[in-house]
This record gives C-alpha cells, sequence and structure tokens, in this order.
C-alpha cells in the first residue's frame, strides 16, 4: 500500500513532465540558417521554408511566431506539404487563415505533400474548398508543375513535385521512376528550386534542380547527439532527416517540420523554420 501511494504520485508527476515538455517541443519553433552556394541564377536570394504544419495549433494562432516569420524578410516563402491533416478533420480549417498570413510577408510557393494528396483522394469536397481559398489569396500551389517568379530582378522556377501515395509503403523502400517526374518539365535546373515533399529519393532529384527543399521525416523523430533522426513517418531508418544534404551541384535542405502527425512524439527534436539563403558559385 505505501509503495502504491508512492509510485502513483510520482507517475503522475512524471506524466506531467512529459506533457509539458512535449508543449514545448511542439509549440516553441527553433530557427535555423542555411547558406546553399547555386549557380548565378539563383543567387542572392533569402527564402524562409516551412514544411509539415498538420494543422499545429500551437502555430497557426501564434502571434508572436508570425512576428519572427515576419523579421526574417524572405523573398519567398516556401511550404514543402504536409501543411493540412490527411483526416479531413475540422482542425484544417484554421490553416487557410495561417497561409494567408504568410502571404503578406511575401510570395508563398507551396507543394504537395502525402495528407494533401490523400485529403484529395479521400475527402475531395473539402480539399477543392480548401484548394480553392488558398489560390484565391495568391498562393502558388503548382501540382506536378513549374511556376516562375521575379524574386531580386531574376526569374526563378519553382517546381512542384506530387508523388502518389504508392511510394510511402510502410516499413519498405520504394525506388522512383523516371516517369514520376514527366509532368514537371523543367526547362531549366540551374534556375530551378524543387519542391518535394519526400528527402528520402534526394539521388533521383540531384540534377533536376540546383536546390530542393523537403520535409515529411519529421527531424527523424527522435535525435540522438552524433547519431542524428533515428525513424520515419514510414518507420524505417532515413537518410535524410534534418540539415543541408549535398550530391555533385545539387543541394537539398531538410526542414524537421514545424508540427507532427504519424508519431506525434517528437525528443530533442524541436519544431523549427528554416532560413535559406543562397550564394553563386563564382563567388568561391
Amino acid at each position: 500500500m505505501k509503495i502504491s501511494s508512492m509510485v502513483m504520485p510520482g507517475a503522475a508527476a512524471a506524466a506531467c513532465l512529459a506533457a509539458v515538455y512535449e508543449c514545448f517541443e511542439h509549440g516553441v519553433p527553433v530557427r535555423r540558417e542555411y547558406e546553399v552556394t547555386v549557380p548565378e541564377e539563383l543567387s542572392g536570394l533569402r527564402m524562409l521554408l516551412l514544411s509539415d504544419l498538420h494543422c499545429n495549433p500551437f502555430i497557426c494562432n501564434n502571434k508572436r511566431v508570425f512576428q519572427r516569420l515576419v523579421q526574417e524578410r524572405p523573398d519567398v516563402i516556401l511550404l514543402a506539404g504536409d501543411m493540412i491533416s490527411k483526416y479531413g478533420k475540422k482542425s484544417n480549417d484554421r490553416v487557410p487563415a495561417f497561409l494567408k498570413r504568410l502571404r503578406s510577408i511575401a510570395p508563398v510557393v507551396y507543394s504537395f505533400g502525402n495528407h494533401e494528396e490523400i485529403l484529395r483522394a479521400g475527402f475531395p469536397e473539402q480539399y477543392s474548398a480548401y484548394e480553392k481559398e488558398i489560390k484565391e489569396a495568391g498562393i502558388l500551389f503548382p501540382d506536378n508543375e513549374v511556376v516562375s517568379l521575379v524574386l531580386q530582378g531574376k526569374n526563378v522556377d519553382f517546381a512542384g513535385l506530387t508523388l502518389r501515395p504508392e511510394y510511402l509503403c510502410k516499413r519498405v523502400r520504394r525506388k522512383l521512376p523516371g516517369e514520376a517526374f514527366q509532368e514537371l518539365r523543367i526547362r531549366k535546373p540551374e534556375q530551378t528550386v524543387l519542391l518535394a515533399h519526400i528527402p528520402d529519393f534526394f539521388p533521383e532529384y540531384a540534377g533536376l534542380a540546383a536546390l530542393t527543399v523537403s520535409g515529411h521525416n519529421h527531424g527523424g523523430i527522435i535525435r540522438l547527439p552524433f547519431v542524428g533522426g533515428l525513424i520515419s513517418p514510414q518507420l524505417y531508418f532515413p537518410d535524410y532527416t534534418r540539415g543541408c544534404y549535398r550530391i555533385g551541384d545539387s543541394t537539398l535542405v531538410v526542414s524537421a517540420g514545424i508540427g507532427s502527425h504519424s508519431l506525434p512524439a517528437r525528443l530533442f527534436n524541436r519544431i523549427e523554420y528554416c532560413v535559406i539563403t543562397t550564394k553563386s558559385r563564382k563567388a568561391l
């Protein structure tokens, strides 16, 4: 009886501490900045990268976080997918207002994640209303296509890659066939930024664009010193969890996301937003 009376309060206190810790991990984003070398056509730009919002209530209505984003003064804001939930919950309703506020800061380019694609298939009416609202707000939403913006006097192409759900099998790594890129029709890789939600296929993306931005792996969910992220939402050990990676002349920047979904816990892995500044290779 005495042991039980001691264990129960201790367990309750531990649960409370765990809950407070998770609120911190999910509610207080860290800022990460990456300077990447690119062809002259993409140099001199400042980009704000967000991914995997998943309707996070700690962020959507957070005025302090929004002011931090305003102060970054980006040339463009990139949304690398999964801003909503695939289950068609009412919590999706808070996302368009957040995206509209982002549009007041800078042009916004938003590509599909697996949650947008699954919502489109499972809840077509809700998805159509969502797409209509964000497009009417002036947000660019390329679906396996390329859109262009003039930034700092330069023509910059943004390619939004939409992958079918079958490339996301649990515990199975898939290869990405060349046909997955056929609709994109990227004209000039040296002036293209590819928004590809899933970073696992970076070896296939390299060569398509000078710079690729991704999310999806949530930073590896659990991060350990000297090891990095441990697990992906597909329940295997991912190669690209957070940070900057290179293959040849192609660069990949992966965000750990600004929300969580499949495995809602995070450990040593706060939500984040990324600031990407580009520098010409010629300056090196």
